[in-house]
C-alpha cells in the first residue's frame, strides 16, 4: 500500500473529530475558524491544496466550497464520486445522484462498495443500512444513500436514531474513500 503525505498534525486533527461526518454543508464554512485552521493544516503538510485528499479533508467537516472547487474540474472516478458527496451535503440531491452515476468504473466502485459493506457490518449497522436500502444484496449504493439523506432532510424528527446511523455510515464511507484515494 502506497502511503500518501499526511503529517502528524493532520492525523491528530482527524483523530480528534467525532466518528460521524456532517450530513449537511456548513454555510460559510471556509471562512470559519474551523476552515481557517484546516487551511493552515493543509498548507503546513505535504498534501497539495488542490488534491482529492484536500477535498476529502474539507468534506470531513462539511465545508463544501473548497472541496467543490477541487472536484468540479476533476473528471476522474474519485473526483466524480467526491463531486457527488459535495452535492449530497449541499442538499442538491438530483445533482449528487448524477455525479454518483457518473462515477461508474466498476472495479473502483466495487472496491469502495466492498469496503463500506465490510465496515458497516463491523460497526453493527448492516440491518439499518439494509432498511434504508443503502446496502442491497451486499452492495453499497451511493444513490440510495443520497435518498436516505434526502429523506432525513425532509423529516420532522432531527436527531433521530436514523440520522445518527446515516451519519455513522457517512463516516465509514469517508474512511473508505480516504484509504482508496490515499492509496491509489
Amino acid at each position: 500500500m502506497k502511503a500518501f503525505p499526511m503529517n502528524d498534525k493532520i492525523h491528530d486533527w482527524l483523530q480528534s473529530l467525532p466518528r460521524v461526518v456532517p450530513l449537511r454543508a456548513k454555510t460559510s464554512g471556509s471562512t470559519s475558524q474551523e476552515g481557517a485552521d484546516l487551511a493552515r493544516l493543509i498548507a503546513a503538510s505535504e498534501v497539495s491544496a488542490d488534491s482529492l485528499i484536500a477535498a476529502l479533508l474539507w468534506l470531513r467537516v462539511g465545508i463544501i466550497e473548497p472541496a467543490h472547487e477541487i472536484v468540479q474540474d476533476d473528471s476522474t472516478q474519485c473526483g466524480s464520486y467526491l463531486h457527488g458527496v459535495v452535492h449530497r451535503l449541499e442538499g442538491d440531491y438530483w445533482n449528487a445522484k448524477y455525479w454518483f452515476r457518473h462515477a461508474k468504473e466498476k472495479r473502483w466502485m466495487q472496491l469502495l462498495s466492498n469496503a463500506v459493506v465490510h465496515r458497516v457490518a463491523q460497526e453493527g449497522l448492516s440491518d439499518v443500512a439494509t432498511m434504508l436500502k443503502v446496502i442491497q444484496q451486499g452492495v453499497f449504493l451511493p444513490t440510495e444513500f443520497v435518498s436516505a439523506h434526502e429523506h432525513l432532510s425532509s423529516s420532522s424528527h432531527p436527531g433521530s436514531d436514523h440520522e445518527e446511523a446515516v451519519g455513522r455510515i457517512a463516516f465509514l464511507e469517508w474512511e473508505c474513500l480516504f484509504e482508496l484515494i490515499g492509496n491509489s
